[in-house]
């Protein structure tokens, strides 16, 4: 018997399996590249490939930006927002690893940021950015890729044997990169620029997103930046507090939701609305258009599976 939690986000989609007691068993992490559906669709296919007939799936959850588009697709029995699973998933880890309770949470994921304080396993406040991507996964691989650098281990090697990281403050990325072009030119060293990338993530973190609020002693780092070991150093050096970066902190959405699905379905004694793992076989329509409400004008997609409309894309 397992539970299967979701997360679609704007740039990964991450699948888990869990056990009965709550035990991780499996995870995927995959890019979205604005098709969430086929992101989807690839993760259970290797979760099917993985098991097989070996699992029975008793309860499923969905949480991020297209929670209710893959919900409705997939037959999730609860659909929850991102704070509410990230904060299941770190409170529980916390339960069961530490022998003190999480009380405070930093999430970056590819294009969002999110703070969280906890008391007890309760939320007391949150705060996500707003419409910079500044400070970002993306945008630290963006600038990766102009280095000529793996943003995979190779990033964080360089910054940490870097003994002068430059100071880059906490400018929108296009500023930012000229100064690093400028920097370089006058022969700035690769280390120390790629050093001052990862303070200059903390320094918009701490001052764009949690804006002064203030910062717990048990902090966890999760989301798919806090693979990067140099931002992590980064937070601890700043705050002068340790930083947990969690097993599985890249899926802890899709661990959180798990979780909720689990207590969801063993409090309801139900069976799951779960399709299945070839999603291919619900039948839906996709519509594309231009939605005009504001100048953003995003690039839309309608989603009506089985009479319901979902919308995913906007900006």
């Amino acid at each position: 018997d397992v539970y299967l939690g979701v997360d679609v986000g704007s740039v990964s989609t991450n699948l888990v399996l869990i056990g009965p007691s709550g035990d991780l068993l499996d995870e995927i992490y995959l890019p979205t590249r604005a098709r969430p559906i086929e992101a989807v669709d690839e993760g259970l296919t290797m979760l099917r490939e993985r098991h097989g007939g070996g699992i029975t799936v008793r309860g499923v959850g969905s949480t991020g930006s297209g929670r209710e588009l893959i919900g409705e697709l997939i037959g999730a029995d609860s659909i929850h927002d991102e704070i509410t699973a990230h904060k299941t998933g770190a409170f529980h880890f916390a339960g069961r690893f530490l022998d003190r309770q999480v009380d405070t949470i930093f999430e970056i994921g590819g294009q969002d940021a999110k703070f969280i304080r906890l008391r007890d396993g309760v939320v007391i406040d949150f705060t996500m950015n707003e419409a910079c991507a500044a400070g970002t996964g993306s945008f630290l691989e963006e600038q990766a890729e102009k280095l000529g650098i793996s943003i995979v281990g190779e990033f964080a090697d360089l910054a940490l044997a870097s003994e002068k990281p430059l100071r880059l403050g906490e400018r929108c990325t296009v500023y930012m990169e000229q100064d690093l072009s400028h920097r370089l030119r006058e022969g700035a060293a690769k280390e120390d620029v790629i050093a001052g990338l990862a303070y200059s993530v903390v320094q918009n973190y701490l001052n764009r997103v949690a804006r002064g609020r203030p910062v717990g002693d048990v902090i966890f780092f999760q989301g798919g930046t806090a693979y990067n070991r140099a931002v992590a150093a980064a937070f601890a050096e700043v705050l002068g507090k340790r930083v947990i970066v969690p097993a599985h902190n890249g899926v802890m959405g899709a661990y959180g939701a798990a979780l909720i699905a689990r207590e969801r379905m063993t409090a309801l004694q139900e069976p799951s609305r779960f399709r299945g793992f070839d999603i291919r076989a619900v039948g839906y329509a996709i519509r594309e258009f231009t939605c005009e409400a504001c100048s953003n004008r995003c690039d839309i997609q309608q989603f009506t599976v089985e009479g319901r409309k979902t919308y995913w894309g906007d900006k």
